[in-house]
């Protein structure tokens, strides 16, 4: 049987899935939804609140190519609505409630390109890096 390129990637993300499966609690979990960042590790900024790096955070940054992905957990007991606000080089997130998180930026974004969602007690921003729009269009 020849082999298949991605076997080893699909092996990856059945262990990463029983590992998933095995520390939640045992109340008939369901998984909402998810998303796969193909690419190594490296591109992963530090966690902002500086704690624990055995702790799981809040919020996760990952960098890709030509976008920088944003995922946090909203407050569902806050009051107010969960939103985020995008600065040249920073990014400003309210998972609810009066308390904002800044997350510092390593590259420059496109802000009228870069946007938001919030659905399942999740929000995700995708940051727009503005070097990879410029690529985009021919001169």
């Amino acid at each position: 049987m020849a082999n298949n390129p991605y076997d080893e990637m699909f092996k990856n993300i059945a262990r990463l899935m029983e590992r998933i499966l095995s520390e939640m609690p045992l109340q008939d979990p369901k998984i909402i939804g998810f998303t796969i960042i193909s690419g190594s590790p490296e591109g992963a900024y530090p966690d902002p609140s500086g704690d624990n790096e055995d702790e799981v955070s809040d919020v996760e940054v990952v960098e890709g190519d030509d976008c920088i992905y944003v995922t946090a957990v909203v407050d569902a007991r806050a009051q107010g609505a969960p939103y985020v606000t995008f600065q040249r080089d920073s990014v400003t997130l309210c998972t609810g409630g009066d308390e904002e998180t800044v997350i510092d930026l390593e590259c420059e974004i496109d802000v009228p390109h870069s946007f938001y969602n919030v659905q399942h007690g999740v929000i995700d921003a995708v940051c727009r890096k503005k070097n990879a729009l410029d690529e985009m269009v021919p001169s």
